[in-house]
């Protein structure tokens, strides 16, 4: 009777691991259920977002966030939404492919930052998050070709 446990336990997580990629990819598991159609609002590709006429300079990425510490548990979440400004067609679809790293880059910074620098209840230092980013664009994209800008950082203090 106890094998049969077992048995039933690993047939179920099996079908479970078989079923899981189907949902994943959005076909509702199995072939059921209506796939999602993309359209243009949907976000563009490498981790960037597709904007509105009027902002072609601009490149939005995904929000980031990081868990604020305060000695060696969370006290609240740190969220950030930024892009790059840049004004060459060329420049700006190269960052878009490297937006992978950028993103990294930027959430390791960020991460940093409210783990360790950020004092809850505080207000951010802006100036030191802006320049550690414009120094990593730097790094990444080329010096002057692209300007860092932060749209929204928001602070969650527990």
């Amino acid at each position: 009777m106890k094998n049969f446990k077992f048995i039933l336990i690993g047939i179920a997580s099996a079908l479970i691991l078989m079923a899981g990629p189907s949902y994943a990819s959005g076909g509702g598991g199995g072939g059921h259920g209506k796939a999602k159609e993309k359209t243009s609002d949907e976000p563009s590709t490498y981790g960037t977002k597709k904007m509105s006429s009027g902002a072609e300079n601009f490149l939005q990425f995904y929000p980031t966030a990081a868990t604020i510490f305060s000695g060696h548990s969370p006290a609240g979440l740190m969220h950030m939404e930024y892009g790059l400004d840049i004004k060459d067609q060329r420049i700006r679809e190269r960052a878009a492919k490297l937006a992978p790293r950028l993103r990294d880059a930027y959430g390791r910074i960020l991460s940093q930052y409210a783990g360790s620098l950020y004092t809850a209840g505080e207000v951010p230092d802006m100036q030191y998050l802006a320049s550690r980013m414009q120094g990593v664009t730097d790094r990444i994209i080329g010096k002057g070709n692209a300007r860092f800008l932060v749209s929204t950082l928001m602070v969650r203090d527990h």
